[in-house]
């Protein structure tokens, strides 16, 4: 018996080429290639778990046509000359074991290509100073470099080098090619109003301004053949108020249609963190969010439409399909959390998919030049470590207490499980979850609720003796006799020292997402991080005035997980935004705020005060364990170590289970 989702897993042929299903791994750059940009067997093998899973198009994200002068990141995969062909028919070699499409995406950065990763200035359609450069520059402490207008010469350079790397492709045995012509990179950099004023026959009319892309497709179909796929991809919308919108969009790829065989639709620009968002979106913009546009573009054009943007598991997919309101369809972080998803969706248990929280903590690794990693899978990017992503059965068996059962000791019990070992799970609560729980609790927040669910589930079923209710003390410890101990108390709110503090209208914003206290008409939340904007919005919602403060003179730079979102959202409701001020103090009917830099003093009225001001480690629950066995054998983790992410946590308690 199949699956209930006919349409995902319904083969199409193009081109004469054999796609397996319509499940496509949108474009990753896991930062997995040599410096120079060269294929490696750990790159191979992170692709291999996707592979294993079912997807049927598998898509390299972000390979360079030129890594000598114009990268963007770190580590991309490079593809300016033949030296780079062996390893990618390593590559190559791997997907026909498993049928199936690999293809690369080629990509120049245009005007967004690094200063600090080239030291030559950026090229581009028009010469000017780029938002991402003056941010960079401003955090190094360096002059702000102008990108430069590309030459004539330079435009027909540029464009030989697309249509190169596309044919090194085909000769490392590819038959398909992905071409990015959004989100503002080079190609959509020419075709952008935003980003292109030149006034010769690449710039100034829709036509001139698509000659670019043109050229290279035409290149490309000519070098590569009939028997070649072309995909490419597109800003449906830049959503920029001085950008390509979408009814310009479709004039520009009705003039075009015909020069490639799928369109993928995504929308926002790379190039400005403010639309981050719109092709990465965040687990506030809800799920789907392309789909109108697809939708719109496979009624007025010839070619196959794969879609992108929110779609995240395959319940959404068939749902895309079986309407008809695109071809394929395009997950990332879906499928980094959980690599089998295809496969558990084609025996129909969907319920057994570790969903993806949308967190964007992937995003957030590469942004500090990290290697790519999941928040909720910590087996990702560890393929090396990990063959066929088993977690090695431990030499002895042991039997091991975790004390916590918040994200990291969820983690370290379902991993010690794997490993063979007897584990003993104390919470102190009646239920498992920690600071999970809150994290879950804003109604924006779906997928965290799912993930919560899905997680606490997979714990409570997995055969550990789980004791709730349950607080661990050194004699209880002792009494159990563990080989080893994994402390994951977590982590409680700190407040300032400031006066008032302890008045009883002051509580925490954890304790105020749970329900635990309650909250009058007037709120002021003190702190503007993450924790902050979700409590403030989560109020300011359901209609109470709400105004958060916070201490910086602006929000912490946040691109892919919500802040200008939630703001916005509290804002719309009524309420405010407020940086550059910091507690001085507590009354029952305001607080009072130092500004930053002048001293001068603000009241704000209120009648309820919420604290996201930080988190600190139960430093003393953690010392009276600390000895209670061999210290060797202890292991401390998540925020029991230092207040962190979820993502930060799991991976703690995974690597903790590893380890003993």
């Amino acid at each position: 018996m199949g699956s209930n989702y006919k349409h995902v897993f319904s083969p199409i042929e193009i081109r004469g080429v054999k796609y397996k299903n319509r499940i496509h791994m949108a474009p990753t750059s896991p930062k997995l290639t040599d410096p120079k940009g060269f294929m490696t067997t750990e790159h191979i093998e992170y692709f291999r778990t996707i592979a294993k899973g079912g997807a049927g198009i598998i898509t390299l994200g972000n390979c360079t046509v030129d890594i000598e002068h114009y990268q963007d990141e770190p580590r991309q995969v490079a593809l300016d000359n033949d030296h780079y062909i062996p390893g990618l028919t390593r590559l190559v070699d791997m997907f026909e074991l498993y049928g199936v499409v690999g293809q690369l995406e080629l990509n120049h950065a245009g005007l967004d290509a690094s200063w600090d990763l080239n030291r030559c200035p950026a090229i581009g359609p028009t010469a000017q100073h780029m938002p991402m450069e003056l941010m960079k520059a401003a955090l190094l402490g360096r002059p702000p470099v102008r990108a430069e207008a590309m030459t004539y010469e330079q435009i027909k350079e540029i464009q030989q080098k697309y249509i190169d790397a596309a044919f090194r492709c085909k000769r490392a045995g590819m038959n398909t090619v992905f071409v990015h012509a959004g989100h503002a990179n080079l190609i959509g950099q020419f075709s952008s109003p935003l980003y292109n004023r030149r006034t010769d026959e690449y710039g100034g009319s829709l036509e001139n301004r698509a000659r670019f892309c043109m050229e290279i497709l035409e290149g490309i179909r000519k070098k590569c053949g009939e028997d070649f796929v072309i995909e490419l991809r597109v800003s449906a919308d830049e959503i920029h108020p001085d950008g390509m919108h979408f009814e310009e969009a479709k004039r520009y790829l009705q003039m075009m249609d015909g020069m490639f065989d799928i369109l993928s639709v995504s929308a926002g620009l790379h190039t400005d963190k403010r639309y981050f968002k719109y092709f990465t979106p965040n687990m506030f913009r809800g799920e789907m969010v392309n789909v109108g546009y697809a939708a719109e573009l496979k009624k007025i054009l010839k070619c196959k439409i794969s879609v992108a943007g929110g779609i995240d598991n395959l319940t959404n997919a068939e749902k895309v399909i079986s309407e008809g309101w695109a071809d394929f369809c395009l997950l990332a972080r879906g499928l980094m959390a959980d690599p089998e998803m295809p496969r558990k969706y084609a025996f129909n248990k969907p319920e057994e998919v570790r969903p993806c929280t949308r967190c964007n903590y992937c995003g957030k690794r590469i942004t500090n030049t990290k290697t790519l990693a999941c928040a909720v899978n910590p087996k990702l990017g560890r393929e090396m470590e990990l063959v066929d992503g088993e977690v090695p059965r431990a030499r002895r068996k042991k039997k091991v207490v975790v004390v916590g059962g918040g994200p990291a000791g969820m983690q370290a019990t379902l991993t010690l499980l794997e490993r063979g070992h007897d584990v003993i799970l104390l919470e102190k609560e009646e239920h498992l979850g920690g600071n999970l729980i809150a994290a879950a609790a804003m109604p924006l927040k779906v997928g965290m609720q799912k993930f919560r669910d899905y997680f606490i589930r997979k714990v409570t079923e997995s055969g550990a003796d789980i004791r709730l209710n349950c607080e661990a003390t050194p004699e209880l410890i002792s009494s159990l006799a563990p080989d080893a101990l994994v402390i994951a108390v977590g982590a409680v709110p700190s407040f300032p020292d400031v006066p008032g503090i302890d008045l009883p209208h002051v509580y925490s914003c954890l304790d105020a997402e749970l329900g635990k206290c309650e909250t009058g008409d007037r709120i002021v939340v003190i702190g503007g991080a993450s924790l902050g904007l979700e409590c403030g919005a989560s109020f300011a919602m359901l209609g109470k005035n709400v105004t958060v403060i916070e201490m910086l003179p602006q929000l912490p730079y946040n691109p892919t997980q919500g802040n200008e979102q939630l703001t916005e959202m509290i804002e719309k409701a009524g309420g405010k935004v407020i940086t550059g001020r910091r507690l001085a103090g507590v009354w029952e009917d305001r607080v009072l705020c130092v500004v930053v830099g002048s001293g001068k003093l603000e009241e704000y009225p209120c009648d309820t005060v919420l604290m996201a001001t930080g988190m600190k480690a139960r430093e003393g629950v953690v010392e009276a364990l600390r000895h209670v066995i061999p210290e060797t054998e202890i292991h401390i983790v998540g925020d029991a170590r230092k207040p962190q992410m979820l993502g930060d946590a799991i991976r703690g308690g995974f690597d903790a289970a590893l380890a003993i």
